[in-house]
């Protein structure tokens, strides 16, 4: 009896198919797993270049987590770290205040090639002055505004939850 050329293929197939599916159960069954990769650590730092010894108030969170209200000094910083998503949709936001009822928001981490132009091993600087919040390039002579002071008023929201 012969066999056709498409019946072939499909035994082959079968028998690969068996074949992975016993080297999956015997790995499981010996609890064998592949090493976990974990994304490094990225830290935002936001600098107080304050004049008049004005305190920088500021409120950062991303969809998931809040980090609360903190007081930066002039000549300080508050620092976090996380692990960015492996999706690419990590995002941070924070809202600043100042003793002169100024208050500004920005983005203080995103992902996006540009951005990652500007860190140095995962870590971005942004710096309060007197016109707004700059981020601080590593490589590169003059820091970049990216969001001006405005009058006092309420904060905004958190970010809506990441739908999955």
């Amino acid at each position: 009896m012969r066999r056709s050329r498409s019946s072939k293929l499909v035994l082959v197939v079968v028998r690969l198919s068996l074949g992975v599916l016993m080297a999956a159960s015997a790995a499981s069954a010996l609890n064998l797993r592949a090493p976990v990769v974990r994304r490094p650590f990225k830290q935002v730092h936001v600098l107080n270049e304050l004049t008049d010894n004005k305190l920088l108030h500021v409120h950062c969170h991303s969809r998931e987590t809040d980090l609360g209200s903190h007081d930066v000094a002039v000549g300080a910083e508050y620092t976090w770290r996380f692990r960015a998503s492996p999706l690419g949709s990590s995002r941070w936001s924070c809202d600043g205040t100042t003793d002169d009822n100024r208050r500004v928001t920005f983005e203080s981490y995103w992902e996006d090639v540009a951005l990652a132009r500007r860190e140095y091993m995962g870590n971005t600087y942004w710096v309060a002055q007197e016109d707004g919040i700059y981020l601080r390039p590593i490589q590169g002579t003059r820091d970049e505004i990216h969001a001006t002071w405005l009058p006092a008023g309420p904060p905004t929201a958190p970010l809506p939850p990441v739908l999955h």
